[in-house]
């Protein structure tokens, strides 16, 4: 059986306070709003994954979990600090590590690497604006396969702000 990937750029973030840390800055409303919307289209396309993994930065984690929320995901997000500057390497790292036994999983990370990372699996370059989502079809059936360039559909890229 294959797996779905499914890679999340958070929603808009607030620079209203300008002494906030990079990994401290919240989301601003648009980015709420928008979280929202892709949680209710993920519980509507049947989307609701078995596994959120987020970057530990605030406007991820919040962003996974609005999500959560409105898709009807009701387990842990695990939150994972490789994916705050992450390099396309450590989501292979990450990625690697997911239990089998989730069919489903959604990554919720960062610019520029999220674009680099979709880039890698498929093969074309998109432009992932915030809260956009990749959803990808990977003929794999481990996790521990992994690796860019295996075989792979890119189902759809959806942006909230389209929905």
């Amino acid at each position: 059986m294959n797996k779905i990937l499914l890679l999340l750029r958070h929603g808009k973030s607030s620079w209203d306070d300008p002494n906030l840390s990079d990994s401290e800055r919240p989301l601003n409303n648009r980015g709420k709003q928008n979280a929202s919307t892709m949680g209710n289209f993920l519980k509507k396309e049947n989307l609701v994954p078995d596994l959120i993994i987020s970057s530990t930065a605030k406007r991820a984690n919040k962003t996974a979990t609005i999500i959560a929320k409105k898709s009807g995901y009701d387990k842990k997000i695990l939150e994972s600090n490789v994916l705050h500057g992450a390099t396309t390497d450590d989501y292979i790292g990450v990625i690697r590590n997911i239990n089998n036994d989730h069919e489903m999983v959604l990554l919720v990370g960062h610019n520029p690497t999220i674009e680099e990372v979709v880039e890698r699996i498929i093969g074309e370059r998109h432009i992932m604006r915030t809260c956009s989502l990749a959803h990808i079809d990977l003929s794999i059936d481990s996790w521990k396969k992994f690796d860019y360039g295996v075989k792979c559909e890119l189902i759809g890229l959806i942006d909230a702000r389209e929905l």
